[in-house]
């Protein structure tokens, strides 16, 4: 994944100084937040997340149960 940028700017609703990743914003103080579109970058695919379930395994050590 590419590199995470922390960006601030004054919330649209309440003028609020609020901090977002990669020009992505949610105001703690009266829950507004920009649409996705509106950020820096491109967000990840599910593939691209660790976690996502059709990611397949490729080493023994994933499978086998903690000692």
């Amino acid at each position: 994944m590419d590199t995470q940028e922390i960006t601030t700017t004054g919330c649209r609703r309440c003028g609020t100084e609020i901090a977002g990743v990669n020009g992505r914003y949610s105001c703690g103080a009266c829950g507004w937040t920009n649409p996705w579109h509106e950020g820096h970058r491109d967000l990840p695919g599910a593939e691209d997340d660790p976690d996502w379930p059709g990611r397949k395994r490729n080493s023994r050590r994933d499978d086998t149960p903690p000692v």
